[in-house]
């Protein structure tokens, strides 16, 4: 045999062209010169970000074209690929390994080889009502051309009224009051309808959301949710939790023009918004005998691979084993969707690297708020059965003598039998990212909670602080550990105080603030001793020394030392309150 003798050629044909399609794609490549790669997507673009989508819609990323990443010429003159823009792939068939191709230019039909396929679909969007699909005031938010409709229609309507509202301004008796105000209804309080809000607001809109849920974003805490819904209020936003669409009523022309909700709510209409999530992609891959898992996404081992030999998929289609929890479900993160494509296109050519699990980790910006998510919520890990508690804290995400230092809410989850982090959560105006960011890493080594005390930041006061909050959370599981504080939380004291008998003949509470700050607002049956006054106060308070005492402050740091006064003076039931009052207010 002849050492020219050329190997077999290997074809791999990638479906889909967002960001696990494309990262296959260009990494299989890089991994093999010789291979042929096709890849087939549906839309006109590949390799976009749909997480700009809403910032271009509010104008804050000016041009369609800049949320292009790799144009289609330059994706193939660069790396060789052959890319069929406007292609569907309608179905699959393993066993000859050839794949169906409508070209939905002309809906001509044309059958493909394969050696080996990856399968990128990515999702399709949560169907609520088929109402709404016919309705020529709906929109979705999932392509480039989706944001071009959607933001061309918010002009439009913005610009009607202020012709019909510049109308009735030249007439001296009309009441401004009287002038009309286009209203969006957002169904579903999830990230893309959250962070469209700017771009309603901004033009003037009146918004409601409409969320089947108890809360906005589920999958977060209340914990740190009700800081947001707060915020949202105080912007003029309505919120309809646990309500769903129950009555649509449109005009001739096809417009929704008023929805009812299944509590009563009747709200005018001039635009709806539909983000109610999104589902895995997965019809041609279940019809083709391909297994999907109980999360409704395809089920793939640690290399990417799918029940049928040859077949691998990637991205938001596929599941992703949970590092904590070992939860198995897509996750609909860009991050772990190029990950999985990349591992996928390198194990199409010959490859054997594995994707064992992932830490999801999210942020998303509300108006001017962030709020990021790491590892398990509280909610899902207590019903996970595990022995969750949390630590909230506030601090300022900078040194506090230099301008501009904004407070950040913090709440860690970490498992109370040994202490290991297990999630986090915070909001607030800055540097969330960061610190959402340092806890993703401490969850992935397994750290404990009493680890971040030793961990090291750099310090500039416009930056951080000398003493920053991920080591202050340390410092406070170093306390807990220690057994030198005993927290409660916000949730269990509101139960107690609602108990008026356990309230008036049993609880104490302390606010440990300046009499300045206690007037300016306090918990109800509420005493105040401020905490530079409880060591002379000692006497006054001697004979409740076997009631629970609940002691707050505005953020817990005082009232912490007051706790180890009162415990150190024999006081023996004494809890500091968790987060303490910017935990009972929850506002920005």
């Amino acid at each position: 045999m002849e050492n020219s003798q050329k190997r077999k050629k290997i074809k791999v044909v990638i479906i889909g062209g967002v960001a696990a399609g494309t990262c296959a794609a260009v990494k299989a490549r890089r991994t093999s010169e010789d291979a042929e790669i096709v890849l087939y997507e549906k839309y006109k673009y590949v390799s976009y970000a749909t997480c700009g989508l809403p910032y271009f819609v509010s104008g804050k990323i000016a041009e369609a074209e800049n949320l292009v990443i790799n144009n289609v010429s330059l994706l193939e003159k660069r790396f060789n690929l052959k890319i069929n823009i406007l292609h569907e792939v309608v179905k699959i068939d393993p066993s000859n390994k050839t794949i169906l191709v409508k070209d939905l230019r002309n809906n001509n039909k044309f059958e493909d080889n394969y050696d080996k396929l990856v399968i990128a679909t990515g999702t399709k969007p949560l169907l609520i009502n088929k109402e709404f699909e016919d309705a020529n005031n709906v929109f979705y938010l999932r392509t480039i051309d989706d944001g071009l409709k959607l933001k061309a229609k918010i002009n439009l309507i913005k610009n009607e009224l202020i012709d019909l509202n510049h109308g009735y301004s030249e007439h001296e008796d009309v009441i401004l009051d009287n002038l009309k105000i286009p209203n969006a209804v957002i169904i579903g309080g999830g990230y893309i309808g959250l962070e469209l809000l700017d771009a309603f607001i901004s033009n003037g809109f009146k918004v409601t959301i409409i969320e089947m849920a108890d809360q906005i974003l589920p999958a977060f805490d209340y914990e740190i949710i009700e800081y947001l819904e707060n915020y949202l209020k105080d912007k003029g936003v309505i919120l309809l939790k646990n309500q769903e669409v129950s009555n649509l009523e449109k005009d001739s022309s096809g417009k929704i023009v008023k929805i009812e909700t299944n509590k009563g709510a009747e709200l005018p209409v001039d635009l709806v918004f539909i983000g109610a999530g999104a589902k895995p992609d997965t019809d041609i891959a279940k019809e083709c005998g391909i297994e999907i898992g109980n999360s409704g996404a395809i089920i793939v081992n640690e290399f990417m691979q799918t029940s049928i030999p040859d077949i691998y998929a990637a991205g938001d289609c596929c599941e992703c084993t949970d590092f904590v929890s070992r939860i198995k479900q897509s996750y609909l993160l860009a991050g772990i969707a190029s990950l999985q494509g990349r591992i996928a296109g390198y194990n199409a050519v010959g490859g054997n690297d594995k994707f064992i699990d992932s830490n999801p980790t999210s942020i998303i910006k509300v108006l001017d708020v962030f709020v990021g998510k790491t590892g398990l919520s509280l909610k899902l890990a207590r019903k996970l059965g595990i022995n969750a508690a949390k630590i909230e804290l506030h601090a300022l995400d900078h040194g506090g003598y230099y301008p501009g230092a904004q407070m950040i809410h913090m709440m860690l989850v970490y498992n109370k039998d040994d202490g290991t982090i297990i999630g986090f959560e915070a909001i607030g105006k800055s540097a969330v990212d960061k610190k959402t960011d340092i806890i993703s890493v401490a969850i992935r080594a397994k750290m404990k909670v009493w680890d971040l005390v030793f961990l090291n930041f750099c310090y500039h006061p416009e930056t951080g602080s000398a003493k920053d909050s991920i080591n202050i959370l340390g410092m406070i599981g170093e306390n807990i550990k220690k057994g030198e504080v005993s927290f409660i939380d916000v949730e269990e004291l509101r139960e107690n105080l609602a108990n008026e008998e356990l309230a008036k003949a049993q609880l104490l509470l302390i606010d440990v603030r300046t009499r300045r700050e206690f007037n300016m607002g306090h918990i109800d049956g509420a005493i105040n001793i401020p905490l530079d006054e409880l060591r002379d106060s000692l006497k006054s308070i001697e004979d409740l020394k076997d009631r629970p005492i609940v002691v707050y402050c505005r953020t817990s740091y005082r009232s912490y030392n007051a706790y180890r006064i009162l415990k150190n003076a024999g006081f023996k039931e004494v809890f500091n309150l968790n987060g303490s009052y910017l935990s009972w207010e929850r506002r920005l």
